[in-house]
């Protein structure tokens, strides 16, 4: 079942055609890059709190960092992660045993890699990677439910 991160992508969150004035103004008329996407789509289904330059930081992410190696939607949910669940120190929480491990163990099950050079020609349309957003937003949303205590 879909959640709230996987409505707001579905709703085309950071797809330019769909800016508000204000979103036109404060993204510049351009798409939001995958990492982009999730992470900012994130901050406003899970009130994350993050600030404006906060967020900046999944800017170099899209594509596998342009390179495609790690996918950034999926770098971007792992931002998340760690913004909901970290202590003050990666190692201060059990997050990557508990959170992040079976996380990627399940998107590379369902997406079959974890590199945006294999997942991007078999799931983007015409260059365009929504449906592999879409995919990482669901998964997060489930992740997010489940640790919240809402599945």
């Amino acid at each position: 079942m879909p959640g709230k991160l996987y409505d707001l992508i579905a709703a085309n969150f950071g797809k330019a055609a769909f800016y508000t004035e204000e979103e036109r103004e404060r993204y510049g008329g351009v798409n939001l890059n995958c990492c982009e996407r999730i992470l900012r789509g994130a901050n406003i289904a899970y009130d994350l709190g993050m600030r404006e330059e906060d967020m900046r930081v999944s800017a170099a992410f899209g594509g596998g960092m342009g390179i495609g190696s790690t996918c950034g939607a999926i770098a971007g949910a792992l931002m998340v992660l760690s913004m909901k669940y970290a202590g003050a120190a990666e190692k201060t929480t059990p997050l990557k045993e508990e959170t992040v491990v079976p996380f990627l163990e399940r998107i590379r099950g369902e997406l079959g890699s974890l590199d945006c050079s294999a997942i991007k020609p078999r799931l983007a349309v015409e260059g365009d990677c929504t449906p592999t957003v879409l995919a990482v937003a669901a998964i997060l949303d489930d992740v997010v439910a489940a640790k919240d205590g809402n599945a």
